[in-house]
């Protein structure tokens, strides 16, 4: 026998060498019976192994996720910005003839010229003689609710007294509102939690001087409208809010919850690129996707809207722009607000408490001149506050991540098949051999075997080979 022929083949000497459980005991099993008990161990082996192996593949492209909540306690806590406006659009007093004239589609529902209004029991100015054409955002910045030391006349940050100063215009569809703590770069924070601690205000909605009208598309109600709400958020007051009425001090206790969600596949946050707003939110998405539908359908936009286009006239409010937004609201128009991958969000409970008591009456009424019954039916006084120094913490993780999918399936390796990333290489290893074995056997030359023949020339036999 060769020596070729008693040399092992590369499969038994895999077989007995490599540090895959289970092939060694083949190879030196003492009888039949060992060796067909271990080809049966190893197949179960492999077969477990395979279905987790498929199992951890299936669950890893499933992209399931986990939500992990905390709640953390802290000394202090960043204070959200307030937004408040007064569910009344324009002030009586304020407006001139010429502005009630080209207001009348939005206040009244249609057209009105002066004559018409004078008989309707409007009082006549300078203006009387005049024409308003172009509409400006100045007319609702004048004529609208204002947070003037005659109107707020209480406003208190702890114990420290704030101004109209302290507080950020902005148009909404309730007209002019005001923000306190709007700075997200300087903002304010609450080192104490309860009432007291936080943000304290009176205001005066003036409310017979409301112009609104219920059936013409405007407001039925008395009070104001106030929205606690992260700084990078613009505030939608006709979606979101609470609703303040007079003659009450609301109580309005806030806890902070800090989201952070995944990218897809995982998640279906995304964090796009606005055109009027900086830092991606859902209300500032909504808000110019409500823009771009109102300037395609109606070509402008109204005053409490982003964008470039020209401003809309009172006609347009009252018809197409109600019209476009009311099918924006609805879906019957689209609005591609995904979820952002980070956002802040402030949840309020709010309890109330009779107001004034006789004491402050007495002393509202000796030093500005205000009645019971004008403080019942026009003040409204709220506190602003975190009932604890606390906040929730929401992120949403991967069910499984690639290190859990190596380690789960380096675990189920060692489990069922002994085997390990260097056992991987043997495997390489061995198919490497084979398939250099395997070209190198098609590769090699033949010998041709040549009978023996006369040598006529030497006088003798030649008997050889040579290679073809």
């Amino acid at each position: 026998m060769s020596p070729e022929d008693e040399k092992e083949s590369p499969e038994k000497e895999f077989a007995g060498n490599t540090t895959l459980h289970g092939l060694n005991r083949i190879v030196i099993a003492p009888s039949i019976y060992f060796r067909v008990l271990w080809v049966l161990a190893i197949l179960c082996s492999y077969a477990g192994f395979a279905y987790m192996f498929s199992s951890m593949i299936v669950d890893y492209f499933s992209y399931d996720t986990i939500t992990d909540t905390k709640l953390k306690f802290t000394d202090a806590l960043p204070f959200p910005a307030v937004t408040i406006c007064n569910m009344n659009k324009f002030d009586a007093n304020k407006l001139k003839l010429v502005e009630w004239s080209f207001l009348s589609p939005y206040l009244f529902g249609a057209q009105y010229d002066i004559p018409t209004l004078l008989a309707n029991g409007i009082q006549p100015d300078e203006t009387i003689n005049s024409t308003l054409t172009n509409v400006t955002e100045d007319i609702v910045l004048q004529n609208g609710f204002d947070v003037n030391p005659d109107r707020m006349s209480l406003c208190f940050w702890k114990a420290e007294g704030c101004t109209y100063l302290n507080f950020t215009h902005s148009y909404t569809t309730f007209g002019n509102c005001y923000t306190f703590n709007s700075d997200k770069s300087n903002t304010l924070w609450q080192t104490m939690e309860g009432y007291g601690n936080g943000l304290l205000v009176f205001v005066d909605v003036r409310a017979e001087e409301y112009t609104e009208n219920f059936f013409t598309g405007g407001n039925s109600e008395v009070g104001l409208k106030v929205l606690v709400h992260d700084q990078d958020e613009p505030p939608i007051i006709d979606t979101q809010g609470i609703a303040l009425a007079p003659g009450n001090h609301a109580f309005i206790s806030v806890k902070r919850t800090v989201y952070e969600n995944h990218v897809p596949p995982w998640g279906v946050c995304e964090d796009l690129q606005l055109k009027y707003y900086d830092t991606y939110t859902l209300p500032a998405c909504y808000l110019e996707c409500r823009a771009n539908h109102i300037a395609a359908n109606c070509s402008c936009r109204p005053y409490f809207l982003p964008g470039t286009a020209p401003l809309c006239d009172p006609t347009n409010i009252s018809t197409c722009v109600r019209t476009v937004v009311g099918k924006v609201i609805s879906g019957e128009l689209e609005c591609n607000c995904p979820v952002p991958c980070h956002m802040t969000k402030y949840s309020t409970s709010v309890s109330y408490g009779g107001w004034p008591n006789k004491n402050t009456r007495d002393y509202i009424v000796s030093t500005f001149g205000k009645t019971r019954d004008y403080m019942r039916d026009n003040g409204v006084v709220f506190s602003v506050f975190y009932e604890q120094l606390s906040y929730q913490k929401v992120r949403e993780l991967k069910a499984m991540d690639t290190g859990q999918l190596a380690s789960n399936i380096g675990g189920m390796m060692g489990l069922f098949i002994g085997a390990s990333l260097l056992t991987i290489v043997e495997v390489w290893e061995y198919l490497w051999q084979r398939l250099k074995g395997f070209l190198g056997k098609h590769r090699r030359p033949k010998i041709v075997q040549v009978q023996a023949a006369p040598d006529d020339k030497n006088g003798g036999i030649y008997n050889g080979a040579f290679h073809k």
